[in-house]
């Protein structure tokens, strides 16, 4: 059950507004072996009467087929609108107090909730802890990224208060208190006991049992608890964390409402039609206009009213299609004014009275046109019949058959869109060396430039990473670019050639840099410019000797270093080092 959807005071309904606005279904009439639709909303705890009529009396839908008139009533409370404050999150961090501590920003390496006790408001769980990007959980109320909840590490103390609320309510009345909680973290659900364990609190006593959040990560869950307000003309409502183990112990909270529930009961009448005699009369129209019937020409009736005296017959339900007038000295003459834009059947029911009863009821049947439909799918747009339809959807279009009759045929098209996307769930490359390239697409089945048939591939290399996806009406294409990395070559400034303790003897480029430089060259100079160094081997090894093989004396040496890396873009270097 949801709260009604329109806000309300709680003071502004009566009893009878509310059981006025429980039934959608209205007071009908059916011929015998027919079915009627009862349906019913904002109920909780539904239950139609005459129970033996219904399979399971406490669904809020019913279908029934009776076989005389019959009056149904429904008993249950009515759950009137929510009175809790921002309960979908959506204007923030705000209307509520918490005994936890709200982030906005990292509060440690993990994320925006990284500590234990920390709440954020958030559109999306990957957001706000890092060990949460595989797992992306949204909001309950949209859940589709667009709206907001409350994001939550459960605390290591138990009874802390996660959310809080102070409400007006009037004495001595039902509430219904209702949350839905989703798990977060991916490694709670190995183990129940790592799951939050949250319990209602209304002021000051629990209320309800406790209850443990969803085994699966990121499914939302609905809880809820009824409690009467006494005397209380207000309600300091709680929800508290009671599991203290601080691994696993993650959880999202959304669209919390507190609604006030009153007794109601409503009812609807199904009247029963039996058509003793009179067999059915046509009126078939192909364009519009007015058409006239006598139902009373109708043999059967002619047959079995024999009493002496004018016969009316009374109209007992109007078609939808057509304006319907009486005419006639005995008013025994029907005329029809159909609707221009009618195709398809409707009918009128109208009662024969006859010497001893007016139970006689018969139907006239109402036919316009011809209908018709069918199905079809195709890639971006779609023409038929001279239109050009670009969107999914029904779409209808009169024709003209062969005798003339207006003809509707309605098209159920479905268009794919041949979209298809690449994103790389981790945008610092360079760090790592590798990211996983993942597909988004309504399309069956993909091909890689690798050759791979996933809807996803893992990538350790620098590249154009294209794919191809298709089903049996068309396909689409993206690419993927991971560029190279840009390298950055360092040289010691000093070195000890002269100290015989081997450290720090020499300097080079480090191995692992070494595969990555495309061009390279170093040379180094004293102090009155004479080159004492120089090469072009990137695997070089100087140890402060001169060409003559001898070592250079203690000072400070300048270089000029080149290199290319993986980049194309040539990058030039100056500084010194020290010879001790």
């Amino acid at each position: 059950m949801i709260c009604a959807l329109l806000v309300m005071s709680v003071v502004a309904f009566a009893q009878a507004d509310h059981c006025d606005s429980v039934l959608i279904s209205q007071d009908t009439t059916i011929f015998v072996g027919q079915s009627v639709n009862l349906q019913s909303h904002n109920l909780f705890e539904y239950t139609w009467v005459p129970e033996t009529a219904f399979d399971n009396p406490h669904d809020s839908n019913q279908v029934v087929s009776p076989t005389e008139t019959t009056t149904y009533h429904i008993t249950g409370r009515y759950i009137s609108g929510n009175i809790v404050t921002n309960g979908d999150f959506q204007s923030g961090n705000t209307g509520f107090t918490s005994g936890y501590t709200y982030y906005t920003t990292n509060s440690n390496t993990w994320g925006i909730i990284g500590q234990e006790g920390t709440y954020t408001i958030n559109t999306n769980s990957s957001n706000v802890h890092n060990n949460f990007g595989n797992y992306p959980c949204y909001d309950h109320t949209s859940g589709n990224g667009t709206g907001k909840c409350m994001y939550v590490n459960g605390a290591g103390t138990a009874n802390t208060t996660v959310w809080q609320q102070v409400i007006p309510v009037v004495p001595n009345t039902d509430y219904i208190f209702i949350t839905w909680v989703a798990s977060l973290s991916p490694n709670s659900t190995s183990s129940s006991s790592e799951l939050a364990r949250l319990q209602f609190s209304i002021n000051g006593a629990t209320i309800g049992s406790i209850f443990t959040a969803p085994t699966t990560t990121a499914q939302w869950q609905q809880f809820y608890q009824i409690w009467n307000s006494g005397n209380s003309t207000s309600a300091t409502i709680r929800i508290l964390n009671q599991n203290t183990v601080n691994s696993g112990n993650d959880f999202a909270l959304d669209d919390i409402s507190f609604c006030p529930m009153y007794p109601c009961d409503d009812s609807v009448t199904v009247e029963v039609l039996v058509p003793l005699y009179a067999l059915p009369d046509t009126v078939i129209s192909c364009i519009g206009g007015t058409h006239s019937i006598q139902p009373l020409d109708n043999d059967t009736i002619d047959e079995f009213c024999t009493a002496e005296g004018p016969i009316e017959p009374e109209i007992v339900q109007y078609p939808s299609h057509a304006q319907v007038s009486v005419t006639g000295s005995a008013h025994d003459v029907f005329n029809f004014q159909f609707s221009n834009d009618f195709v398809g059947e409707d009918t009128l029911l109208y009662r024969i009275c006859c010497a001893n009863s007016c139970d006689t009821t018969a139907v006239i049947l109402i036919s316009k046109g011809y209908t018709s439909e069918f199905s079809d799918t195709a890639c971006v747009q779609y023409s038929w019949n001279g239109h050009t339809y670009s969107a999914t959807g029904d779409y209808e279009q009169h024709l003209t058959a062969a005798d003339g009759c207006d003809s509707t045929v309605t098209l159920h098209l479905e268009i794919i869109n041949p979209y298809v996307i690449i994103v790389s769930n981790n945008p610092d490359f360079c760090s790592t060396h590798e990211t996983v390239l993942e597909v988004e697409s309504d399309f069956e089945h993909f091909v890689w430039s690798t050759g791979d048939t996933t809807t996803f591939l893992a990538v350790e290399e620098p590249g154009v990473y294209s794919v191809t996806g298709s089903n049996k009406f068309c396909d689409g294409r993206a690419n993927f670019t991971i560029e190279n990395c840009e390298i950055v070559v360092y040289l010691p400034n000093v070195i000890t050639p002269s100290r015989s303790d081997g450290l720090n003897d020499y300097i080079s480029i480090p191995e692992e840099e070494r595969p990555e430089i495309l061009a390279f060259e170093l040379t180094v100079f004293d102090r009155w410019g004479e080159i004492i160094f120089a090469t072009t081997d990137v695997n070089f090894v100087w140890d402060g000797t001169m060409k003559n093989g001898k070592l250079v004396t203690n000072g400070v040496y300048t270089y000029l270093m080149h290199y290319t890396p993986p980049t194309g873009k040539p990058v030039v270097k100056r500084g010194t080092i020290t010879v001790l």
